[in-house]
């Protein structure tokens, strides 16, 4: 057991010491306000990323996993309005004309400036516009900018929230700094559409990186909205070593508290976007057990998670049970049929894989809380794994461009 404290603090993506941050009208989107933003680190930073699995990542994204082979950064510049996807070597050639001209006006090497971008797919970057943007980003720099930044970043439309915390162990003490903004519906694989984190603390690069996979996976991963990953999603982690704290190391005090701090920040800021989705009312947080192995546990309750039946049985308060099983049947997980088990709270549905005597007034009553637990028993082995989603009421499925 670590014995460690954790306190949110203000101050946002900020709040780390060694970070200054802006927002800043560049004239991306119309209407004015903040559209493009800019986190700078006081010195270099270990950095770690996470990106989308899509076959059609985004200009910034291919850019930023490039300049993620080094291991290090010193900014984040984000920009709104377009996403910079589909839009060919043209689209790349953009990208890397704001990161050099962001790197000149920072005193730096494009390398370690990091791109990441939302808004509209198949438009090109307004580059001439984002370039001024970013020489005035860097004129404003403050640390109080985190505000601004959240501006920014929501200025193509979605749902934008931000957080920090201080963690505290018997050696030290670090911060950890966040803002993420996801497009809704939405559903990463891994990650928001996009998310910043910073901290003071200082960790290697294989243990920065690592522990960002664990909390993603444990957070973004198992948050499900739509059905598949945007071509802008990403996840991006600085680490700038200017904490008087020690040296994070595998499996240190300090590395698992730190661990544990984020894996706890990253499902706040997954679940709180998870429900801002237009017109959601219930958090539902289905898992699986009984699976013959991990993968097959984590399949099943996606399946769950992604079915449409399920979720707008529940923002209706129909029984939702058959359209469980309906989705586990059609999962190819490894099941037994003989011994599935469904459980909506305390109310068993489904025993021994057949209908359990049950009261649909009490299941209708579990369904109408604010978050709803789903169990399933997939009746073959010890592996479980846990998924969350949204009800669907009808105003979700309204189209929206991805942003």
């Amino acid at each position: 057991m670590v014995d460690y404290t954790v306190a949110g603090v203000e101050g946002g993506v900020c709040a780390p010491r060694g970070f200054r941050a802006a927002g800043v009208d560049a004239g991306l989107v119309a209407g004015g306000g903040p559209d493009l933003a800019l986190l700078v680190s006081q010195q270099s930073a270990v950095a770690a990323g996470r990106f989308t699995s899509n076959r059609f990542p985004s200009a910034p994204v291919r850019w930023s996993r490039r300049r993620l082979e080094s291991g290090l950064a010193r900014a984040v510049l984000v920009h709104a309005g377009a996403a910079n996807a589909v839009t060919g070597p043209e689209g790349d050639a953009d990208a890397a004309a704001l990161a050099g001209q962001c790197a000149t006006a920072l005193g730096c090497g494009a390398e370690e400036v990091l791109l990441l971008g939302t808004g509209e797919i198949g438009v090109r970057l307004p580059a001439e516009h984002a370039a001024e943007g970013a020489e005035k980003a860097v004129a404003v720099l403050s640390r109080r900018g985190s505000d601004d930044v959240a501006k920014a970043l929501a200025a193509s439309g979605g749902v934008v929230r931000q957080h920090a915390v201080a963690v505290a162990w018997s050696e030290g003490e670090v911060r950890i700094g966040a803002v993420a903004k996801a497009s809704a519906p939405f559903a990463p694989s891994f990650a928001t559409t996009l998310a910043v984190l910073t901290t003071d603390a200082t960790v290697e690069r294989p243990v920065l990186d690592a522990v960002l996979a664990r909390a993603v996976g444990r957070s973004f991963e198992r948050v499900l909205v739509d059905q598949g990953p945007g071509m802008a999603d990403a996840v991006v982690l600085l680490a700038n070593a200017t904490a008087a704290a020690p040296l994070l190391v595998a499996g240190s005090e300090g590395a698992l508290a730190f661990e544990s701090a984020l894996g706890q920040l990253c499902e706040l800021l997954a679940e709180g976007l998870a429900m801002r989705v237009p017109g959601a009312r219930k958090l539902v947080v289905i898992t699986v057990h009984g699976a013959a192995e991990h993968a097959h546990a984590l399949a099943a309750a996606r399946a769950v998670a992604g079915s449409i039946a399920v979720r707008a049985g529940l923002a209706a308060g129909h029984p939702v049970w058959p359209a469980v099983l309906d989705a586990l049947g059609a999962a190819g997980v490894e099941l037994d049929p003989s011994q599935v088990g469904v459980r909506i709270g305390p109310v068993t549905d489904v025993a021994g894989g057949r209908v359990a005597p049950h009261d649909e007034r009490a299941a209708a009553a579990v369904a109408a809380k604010a978050q709803v637990d789903l169990a399933v028993d997939l009746g073959v082995g010890p592996a479980a794994a846990t998924v969350s989603t949204t009800d669907l009421p009808p105003e979700a499925l309204t189209f929206r461009r991805p942003g």
